[in-house]
């Protein structure tokens, strides 16, 4: 208190009535796991779902709430809406915790990170969605417009190519031989310019257009067959005269017409005929090339011995044109076609060319078809694509195709073009001080409005810098009157170009190279080179294709994808898959040994590989005999999966799968994808079965098969299905594999794929694999266990929540234990019992003793377990089956709102059951849920094993009926009531000692703490806590020595109420007035 100098007042406030507030009240954590990405009631993100906010401590203080941050529960349906019972995606969590919302007004989740979406039963790998604004040119779909002329029957054929996807299927820029058949056609869509090649009669494919292509079609073809000739004719081809001298055969006359060496013209004997063939370089009048063969007859007629009329032919011809430009090439028209000439309909009507390009639009997922006209130029789609803009009027993104592809305007093929920006055109050269040749020359040709006709104008240079070469392009641009394009020194000293209408500019170095002095190149930005066109080319307009300079596009018959993103996980669902090697000193595949540790001989095995088969087979799949070896996959048994068996010559004998160190054993690891390294584990094919049994590769991180004996087998993890694999985009590396070999019998060098699928869902303590359901809940597991170990906010006494589960998962019972451990258990847990377990005492027993090892292995008094499961509804109404925990985690809240945690979640009061509607359990083998009442003997069974019974009662309906925790010995502490009131005092006597740290250590501080206590006991008596209670803190428990040691003890002893559990009322059968008359009996 403030000592008074002078007169006044001092008021202090000495606050004495400290107190001992109560526990909060009943808050839940509940562990879970859901699919990743969900979409809230709104159609909004759950944002509760992302990935970022995995494994992060989430509060809900409604339903509401926690549909938008986690979404509705998810429970899988078959196709015909038939529930899938256990299935291992059913989002059991989520839907207690909406359940539990339902009768309280807080609750916490934290959910594992793992996409349960993802642990879909697929053949088909994962992948991810392409880029924002990928074109596809779809395959599937697109059609190339090329038809065929006959010119016997004056009619056209459309083809229908090959598509080569692939240039691994090239041999330089055309197919392989190997590929179609003679007469096929094909399109080599992986070069840019998808180019057309026909397979002529040498089983060569030749591109059309080419001499080549042109010399693979006769021009002509005689009549006669095996004509004889009189010696001494002559014949005057295109202007050379053919002396035949003593040529009479057919042969002989080939023979003279070929030595004459006529340009473009060449003959050949074709079916007894003579055959003349023609191509675009032939000059009708011996100087020029026109393509056209003139034959005159000379002495003897040799031509009409030939059965061939003078005249003019021309060689096979190639026309673009729309459906309505279709070519003149009869036999009455001014240039007759020979067969083979092609025509392309360069429209989509008619049955054309229709490309079908594509755009992606990420935020909507979907794919925009674009337009793509054909046309010969980009001067001629500008021309058409904005007839009164020049090009400015042309949207970027817009894309055309153009058919002239190179200098021979012949060659069929395609270019793809894309506008990448616009409307005006302005590209910069990046030499910022020029050093020009004064009289140095080049040309500019530039698109008009309206027009595909160029203007163009020719620069000579007047000046040596960059302004001087500006000055001269502008002049000679206003002498040509073309005053839409600009020349300009920028800010940075570099010359630029401009086309005001968005048109292109085409420059062409004279004289000297001053073009490439200001910085144009064919690296420079906006700048291509066009085949058709000589030059560099300013534009607008980007080639499609790979490398620096063009735009991008992917092709394919199915729609694209990118590879998924490291981590994703794929269940690959196939049991049926399997690939099995061998150690043979080294691991062998399977039909690569004669003979095994055994003696058999493996490559008389089954051809197929591993015979899978519901039923023991008695033949190999192709019908021929069993032979020792073989082996067998029941697919009968997938519970057991994989359930081998190998035939000894007489009989299957089963292989055992946990055995990996004996000659009879197998092992269960990753070993290869393929047999060589270089398959693509997203896009490439699936590599067969069949051809991994008779390849030795393995690869890098292949088990090392000298700690395993002769004879093991090896299931390769990655090849096989019925598991779960990760994607590793980058899993084969110098720094993971330094040293190659990495194991004996892998390769000296790393694969050409580095990435891969890598198991992950692993293997079990006795060596045999987690497969099917039994690999996707491995993987939840793992996920929901590393989310409680990682989490530090579980464990900051900050959130208070006294219910721990993880509905669905009783392997996480250990680790729910040991976070209560962490949290001074101050909570209570509730486990679940397996939804599979079926209601018999022997199989209750095995599991609560964990005699099979799969079992439940904890005891803690703050652990209660529960069974069986039950039936209830999802909140779209669906009827779904739930693990205990669901009944429970409603049943302690309900309980808590209308007592006391130390009443006991039980009985007729406070233990019936209102979220589900039947109990029972799944049967494993064929997943229909069974009903089951439990029955008293069964009830009794499961009390003596420490597992309460959820029951039903005739008249009353389902109800609590045991609350025996799983201590380890017999005590008040293996009561729910009192675990639970012990859970409280915890909870309470850490606030109050809290509130007396750094105190002075006197008996004014040790009564005011005892007083507190006391209060809190009294209140715990008054509701029906406790029976009575002794609270101790002075000079005999805190003695001199303690009080040294900055020690304060208090020390307490109670009385926790019993529940009542057993009952007993015996019956006295008396005689009539024995009653009125006192005489009970002893």
């Amino acid at each position: 208190m403030a000592i008074l100098v002078s007169p006044g007042q001092s008021i202090t406030v000495t606050d004495m009535s400290a107190y001992v507030s109560g526990a909060a009240s009943t808050v839940p954590l509940v562990i879970l796991a859901t699919e990743q990405d969900k979409t809230a009631p709104d159609g909004s993100l759950a944002y509760g779902t992302t990935k970022a906010n995995a494994g992060k401590l989430q509060s809900f203080t409604s339903q509401r709430e926690l549909a938008a941050a986690l979404g509705y529960a998810t429970f899988k349906q078959s196709s015909s809406g038939t529930p899938l019972n256990g299935n291992e995606q059913n989002e059991y969590g989520l839907l207690a915790a909406h359940s539990a919302l339902g009768v309280s007004n807080s609750l916490y989740a934290i959910r594992a990170d793992i996409d349960m979406a993802q642990l879909a039963a697929t053949t088909d790998r994962p992948d991810s969605p392409p880029a924002n604004g990928t074109f596809w040119l779809d395959l599937s779909t697109t059609t190339w417009g090329i038809n065929e002329w006959d010119a016997t029957t004056e009619t056209f054929t459309r083809k229908t190519p090959i598509v080569i996807t692939d240039a691994g299927d090239l041999t330089g820029s055309a197919p392989k031989s190997s590929i179609g058949t003679i007469g096929s056609y094909s399109v080599v869509v992986a070069s840019t310019d998808n180019g057309t090649f026909y397979k002529n009669t040498d089983n060569t494919w030749v591109q059309v257009g080419s001499t080549d292509w042109e010399n693979s079609w006769a021009t002509v073809k005689g009549t006669e067959i095996n004509p004889t000739f009189t010696a001494n004719a002559t014949m005057t081809i295109n202007a050379t005269t053919v002396n035949l001298t003593t040529a009479t055969t057919l042969s002989g006359v080939v023979g003279k017409i070929n030595t004459a060496a006529i340009t473009g013209v060449t003959a050949a004997a074709v079916n007894g005929q003579l055959t003349f063939y023609v191509d675009s370089t032939a000059e009708s009048d011996g100087a020029n090339a026109d393509g056209k063969l003139l034959l005159v007859e000379g002495t003897n007629t040799p031509l009409a011995s030939a059965g061939i009329t003078a005249g003019t032919y021309y060689c096979p011809q190639v026309s673009h044109a729309t459906y309505v430009g279709v070519p003149n090439w009869r036999a009455t028209d001014t240039a007759p076609a020979p067969s083979g000439s092609i025509y392309v309909k360069t429209s989509v009507q008619g049955n054309g060319m229709n490309l079908a390009v594509k755009k992606y639009n990420s935020t909507s997922g979907t794919w925009t078809t674009l337009a793509v006209p054909v046309y010969s130029s980009s001067a001629a789609a500008i021309a058409a694509l904005d007839v009164s803009g020049g090009g400015n009027g042309i949207a970027e993104g817009s894309v055309f195709a153009r058919h002239y592809v190179s200098s021979n305007r012949n060659l069929v093929g395609v270019r793809l073009m894309f506008r990448k920006a616009g409307p005006k055109t302005v590209v910069t050269g990046t030499t910022p001080t020029g050093n020009f040749t004064v009289g140095n020359s080049f040309t500019i040709q530039v698109t008009q409005l309206g027009t595909d006709v160029l203007a163009s104008a020719t620069v000579s240079l007047s000046g040596t810098g960059n302004s001087d070469f500006v000055a001269s392009v502008l002049a000679a641009l206003g002498t040509a009157g073309i005053d839409y394009v600009t020349a300009a020194v920028t800010s940075a000293g570099t010359i630029s170009f401009s086309h005001e209408y968005g048109g292109e500019i085409i420059l062409n170095n004279v004289t000297g190279t001053p073009l490439t002095t200001a910085g144009f190149t064919t690296s420079t930005t906006g700048v291509r080179t066009d085949p058709a066109t000589p030059g560099l080319v300013l534009s607008n307009w980007t080639a499609g294709g790979t490398g620096s300079g063009f735009q991008p596009y992917t092709y394919s018959f199915y729609t694209p994808y990118q590879a998924p993103a490291d981590g994703t996980l794929w269940y690959y669902g196939s049991a049926a898959d399997v690939d099995i090697m061998i150690n043979n000193g080294g691991w062998k595949g399977y039909k690569l040994v004669s003979s095994d540790a055994r003696g058999y001989n493996l490559t008389n095995t089954d051809p197929g590989g591993v015979i899978v088969s519901a039923s023991e087979p008695t033949t190999q799949t192709d019908n021929t005999e069993l032979v020792a070896g073989d082996l067998w996959l029941d697919s009968g048994d997938l519970v057991n999966y994989p359930a081998l068996y190998r035939y000894n010559g007489t009989k299957f004998v089963a292989i055992d799968r946990t055995d990996q160190t004996g000659q009879n054993g197998i092992v269960f690891a990753d070993a290869r994808w393929d047999t060589d390294g270089t398959t693509d584990v997203v896009t490439g094919s699936y590599p067969l079965i069949t051809d991994l049994l008779t390849s030795n590769y393995i690869d890098q991180d292949a088990p090392d098969y000298r700690l395993y004996p002769r004879g093991t087998l090896l299931f390769n993890t990655r090849r096989s299905g019925f598991n779960v694999k990760q994607y590793v985009s980058n899993y084969f590396n110098a720094t993971s594999f330094p040293d190659t070999p990495a194991v004996p019998g892998a390769s000296s060098s790393l694969p050409d794929v580095t990435a891969t699928w890598q198991s992950v869902s692993g293997n079990k303590f006795d060596g045999s694999m987690y497969a099917g359901p039994a690999a996707q809940r491995a993987m939840v597991v793992k996920a929901m266990q590393s989310a409680v170990a990682a989490s530090t906010e579980l464990r900051e006494e900050q959130f208070a929540f006294n219910i721990i589960c993880a509905p669905g998962y009783q392997e996480l019972i250990d680790d729910m234990v040991g976070l209560n451990n962490d949290r001074a258990n101050t909570a209570f847990i509730i486990g679940d019992t397996p939804m599979t377990l079926a209601p018999n005492a022997v199989d209750l027993t095995n599991w609560s003793n964990n005699t099979n090892g799969d079992g439940l292995s904890t005891a803690d008094p703050y652990l209660g377990v529960y069974y069986p499961s039950a039936v209830s509804s999802d909140v779209k109404g669906n009827t779904v089956v739930v693990p205990p925990s669901h009944i429970m985690l409603r049943t302690f809240i309900r309980n808590d709102s209308v007592s006391y945690p130390w009443f006991a979640p039980a009985g007729v009061r406070r233990g019936l059951v209102d979220n589900a509607t039947d109990i029972g359990y799944i049967n494993q083998d064929t997943g229909e849920f069974v009903r089951n009442g439990i029955s008293q003997g069964l009830r009794d069974a499961m009390y003596q094993q420490r597992i309460n019974p959820i029951t039903i009662l005739p008249g009353v309906g389902l109800a609590v009926w045991g609350q025996k925790t799983r201590n380890a010995m017999a005590s008040s502490m293996d009561r729910v009531n009192v675990a639970r009131l012990i859970n409280y005092i915890r909870t309470i006597l850490s606030k109050v000692g809290n509130a007396y740290l750094f105190e002075p250590n006197d008996k004014i501080t040790r009564d005011q703490i005892k007083r507190n206590i006391e209060g809190a006991m009294n209140d715990l008596v008054a509701k029906r806590g406790i029976y009575d209670y002794l609270v101790v803190c002075d000079t005999s428990n805190n003695t001199p020595q303690r009080i040294a040691g900055n020690e304060l003890w208090v020390d307490i002893a109670i009385e926790p109420m019993k529940d009542v559990e057993f009952i007993y009322i015996p019956i006295r059968l008396l005689n009539p007035g024995s009653i009125a008359a006192g005489q009970l009996g002893a």
